[in-house]
């Protein structure tokens, strides 16, 4: 490149045209050859993020076309952050997961686990599990996702943990409808059972990935 440069500029002088143009369109013109290089290994490298951040964005634009159409459909600023949050955070988790783990059980146990929080924290935002969205005690279901998110983090997403930590959720999920039952809130037992058997299917597929000698290293 460097012998190159310099014949490219002693032509250019051999021929009365300006040396200082040509070094500088030759410089520009190798930035853009870098750009062009690296954005294209980035774009190969993580086609996967940029489909979850497009996919997250296309979403997200359902709610703010309605909004257009319908006084029925009413996002503040907050709701968009919040959902675009949820959904490009579980994605990306789940992209993550994949990446670091060995086997289909464990890919599979992350996705579900993955999912039915996404899709609790959901349904709580929206409407609310126990009468509206506004009644605190459907803060028991944050803390509910709460411990997942400790318990994963503790566990360092190793299947073994992860086990615990899904067993855990399952208890935690049918106790609170238990609570809700009897201090006479609301029934919700059925839903909590729906949720109660994701989790037990996730904390099953984790252990099925840690009896095939799938334990992820320590990612600190």
């Amino acid at each position: 490149m460097a012998q190159t440069f310099s014949d490219v500029l002693r032509d250019r002088a051999d021929a009365g045209r300006s040396v200082s143009v040509g070094a500088l369109w030759m410089i520009v013109e190798a930035s853009m050859g870098v750009v062009r290089e690296n954005m294209s290994s980035i774009v190969a490298e993580r086609k996967v993020t940029i489909g979850i951040v497009l996919a997250t964005g296309l979403v997200l634009m359902v709610p703010l076309v309605a909004m257009q159409f319908t006084e029925d459909v009413v996002w503040s600023l907050a709701d968009f952050v919040v959902a675009g949050a949820l959904l490009g955070g579980t994605g990306l988790t789940l992209e993550m997961a994949a990446r670091k783990a060995g086997n289909m059980a464990y890919r599979a146990a992350a996705g579900i686990a993955l999912a039915g929080a996404l899709f609790l924290v959901w349904v709580n935002l929206a409407v609310g599990i126990i009468g509206t969205e506004d009644d605190p005690a459907n803060l028991m279901y944050f803390g509910l996702v709460g411990v997942g998110l400790v318990g994963a983090a503790v566990a360092r997403f190793r299947p073994g943990g992860m086990q615990r930590t899904l067993f855990a959720m399952t208890v935690g999920q049918l106790a609170v409808g238990g609570i809700a039952l009897v201090a006479g809130l609301d029934h919700t037992l059925p839903l909590d059972a729906c949720f109660a058997a994701l989790w037990a299917g996730s904390a099953l597929l984790f252990r099925q990935a840690g009896a095939k000698g799938s334990e992820l290293q320590p990612t600190g």
